[in-house]
């Protein structure tokens, strides 16, 4: 069925076939490559979040030990401690205390005590000359103390004074000899400022990631989205399943993990662990959430592959059926030929003289047809001469007969007749003459035909190698556009070194905003002195996030470019294949049409030599009848002749006769075979 079906329609089809499966293919693999790289995306973002507000604890923590650290090495403290019974120094060290928690951020209390944890200097004067700890609980702290490298953090617990978590912090001061304990100083601020740190970042970054802080030892709640949950015992099965498995892995810093709900919702589950105080930090999200992005990028581009697929296919369509419009016209006209119909089509006479392939098509066709008529002209003449030649000579050879027939039954009267038969042998003489002129015009018209058929036959050969150079030309015109293509799609290439230098600019970003983050700290840590730097630091970190919302968009414009490039790389090498599998496919049937013309031609001529070796055979017989008639008319008119001589001579012309009536009958099949032939053209 296929076969039956117009080109146009067959090329539409193939098309849009091709393209829809070049399409789905490219949709399957974007969707795999694309679904998994954004995923992974999803879960590094959720990574770094987590790690960033980790990293922030850890800085923070860092921050209250130095802020603790550098309160314990004042020579007072040490002072003070080798001499406790000193009221001045005891006064000058409880001054010192005061005004130095006046300086930090929201302290639970800052004391300095001896080694058996009797307070000797508190930030609060009231509670100066208690005693923290006794027992074994002393000698748990003490050891602790002594087993720290400078600074023994208990982590975030909840203080027995104000029942508020606080991180719980206590530093050794050592002697001049840096052995020798004298005592210790203790102290931590509230985890309300962390709390707000951790959750002004989680605003920042507008997630639906839900964050919790845990205690991994003591299973308890240190921060999480429900408030009520702080400094209570862990029962989610989920952190519980997180605790075991850090539990089992105590030397990991980093993990994930897959879970259901009881509602057989699956949530991404990624920790970061801190050994040294026994905190973790958990972010979950489901995957619904998690990787909402990547399903609606999916969807969308499904979207544009089906949109893309129906806008190629009538574009297909429309240009096939443009570009193709005039072939049907070519095609009417060969077909026309094919029949042997050579009248002009007027649809063709437009492109008579262009450039184009069916310009020079409808070029060859128009001066082939006129040539064709000129032959067919030229036959018909030849034909009506033939025919009424014929007409003639059968007329010549009855009268021939007729006086044969008189010869015979007067031979005895020959003698008293020869004057009459030399008068009728004259006539006939005439006649053979006539003929004689007639069948040199048809030689003449011959040889005529002969010679147009030979223009004809010399324009055939030019239109074949008219179309044998054009096919030449397309095949270099089209690898030089394929060599052209090849080398564009070489240079869109480099585009790729601009997602390589996105990605140099978002690690400078990231670098950045941690200074910005660290430079923050360090101005809040300078009090009202360090507001300035403050917004120079808060300006320097919003900078940073601009600029990295700036690369990621360069990258997804990276991405859009990679993927159009690959686009543009089809439609070129979907016109490629459409140049060599059509436009030349189409240039070697018409040269294999013009040798068909060739053929044709010479059949035509072979059929014009075949009448003109009658026509030669025609004249030999006309000779060799002017040659007798000349014998006759020579023949001495002597009365005395014998009658057998006369009969003789009777005979002699009843043969010359019957040959002309042959001759004639031949003659007339010739005219009438050549009216056959004229009559198989339309004109």
């Amino acid at each position: 069925m296929i076969k039956n079906l117009k080109m146009r329609t067959i090329l539409t089809c193939v098309i849009s076939v091709v393209t829809a499966a070049c399409i789905l293919l490219l949709y399957l693999s974007a969707q795999s490559g694309m679904t998994s790289l954004m995923k992974k995306s999803a879960l590094e973002n959720m990574k770094a979040a987590l790690n960033a507000q980790t990293t922030l604890i850890e800085e923070y923590v860092d921050h209250q030990e130095d802020l603790l650290v550098e309160y314990s090495v004042n020579p007072l403290v040490s002072d003070y401690l080798k001499n406790i019974s000193n009221q001045t120094k005891q006064k000058a060290v409880q001054a010192f205390t005061e005004e130095y928690y006046t300086c930090l951020d929201n302290w639970e209390g800052l004391y300095v005590g001896e080694w058996n944890t009797h307070v000797v200097a508190h930030s609060n004067p009231n509670v100066v000359g208690i005693t923290t700890r006794e027992g074994e609980g002393l000698k748990v702290l003490q050891d602790a103390m002594m087993n720290a490298d400078v600074v023994y953090n208990a982590g975030i617990i909840v203080s027995p004074a104000s029942q508020k978590l606080t991180l719980s912090m206590y530093c050794p001061v050592y002697d001049t000899d840096n052995k020798t304990i004298l005592g210790y100083v203790g102290g931590g601020p509230f985890a309300d400022n962390l709390e707000s740190i951790l959750n002004n970042l989680r605003d920042a970054e507008n997630e639906t990631t839900q964050y919790s802080m845990i205690n991994v030892a003591s299973s308890m709640y240190i921060f999480d989205d429900d408030e009520t949950l702080i400094a209570q015992q862990i029962e989610d099965e989920m952190l519980l399943k997180v605790i075991a498995e850090i539990t089992a892995n105590p030397n990991a810093e980093a993990g994930e993990i897959l879970y259901k709900d009881a509602a057989g919702e699956n949530y991404v589950v990624s920790y970061q662990y801190n050994a040294a105080h026994g905190w973790a930090v958990i972010s979950r999200d489901s995957e619904k959430n998690l990787y909402a992005e990547a399903y609606s990028t999916m969807v969308e581009l499904g979207m544009i592959c089906l949109l893309s697929c129906f806008m190629i296919g009538v574009l297909s369509w429309v240009c096939i059926h443009l570009s193709t419009k005039p072939l049907a016209s070519v095609t009417e006209a060969l077909l026309n030929l094919k029949n042997l119909k050579i009248y002009k089509e007027e649809k063709l006479k437009k492109y008579i003289g262009c450039k184009s392939e069916v310009g020079q098509i409808a070029t060859a066709l128009d001066s082939l047809s006129d040539s064709f008529n000129d032959i067919i002209g030229t036959l018909d003449m030849c034909s009506d001469s033939l025919t009424s030649s014929a007409m003639k000579m059968t007329d010549s050879s009855g009268v021939l007969m007729q006086c044969v027939e008189e010869n015979a039954t007067a031979t005895e009267q020959f003698s008293e007749r020869m004057e009459q038969i030399n008068n009728t042998v004259a006539q006939v003489d005439d006649e053979i003459g006539e003929i004689a002129t007639v069948v040199s015009q048809v030689e003449s018209k011959i040889k005529m035909g002969n010679a147009k058929s030979t223009e004809l036959m010399d324009k055939v050969l030019e239109m074949r190698e008219l179309a044998s150079a054009s096919l030449t030309n397309t095949n270099l015109k089209i690898e030089e556009n394929h060599n052209a293509i090849q080398e564009a799609m070489v240079n869109l290439q480099s585009l790729t070194q601009i997602d390589e230098m996105a990605k140099q600019i978002l690690d400078i970003t990231s670098q950045t905003n941690l200074l910005s983050l660290n430079a923050s700290i360090e101005a809040a840590r300078a009090g009202d002195a360090g507001k300035g730097f403050a917004v120079v630091a808060g300006e320097i970190g919003n900078l940073a996030n601009s600029s990295s919302q700036t690369v990621n968009a360069i990258q997804a414009i990276c991405v859009e470019t990679k993927e159009n490039i690959a686009k543009v790389q089809e439609c070129f090498d979907n016109i490629i294949a459409f140049m060599q599998n059509d436009i030349k496919t189409q240039f070697e049937d018409f040269v294999h049409a013009t040798n068909e013309y060739n053929s044709s031609i010479t059949q035509i001529q072979e059929v014009i030599g075949e009448v003109n070796e009658c026509s030669d055979v025609f004249v030999q017989a006309v000779s060799s009848i002017q040659n007798q008639i000349s014998n006759v008319q020579n023949t001495p008119s002597d009365t005395n002749a014998s009658t057998e001589g006369i009969m003789e001579k009777v005979e002699q012309t009843r043969q010359t006769t019957e040959e002309l009536s042959g001759i004639a009958r031949a003659n007339e099949e010739n005219a009438m075979s050549i009216k056959e032939i004229v009559g198989r053209f339309s004109y």
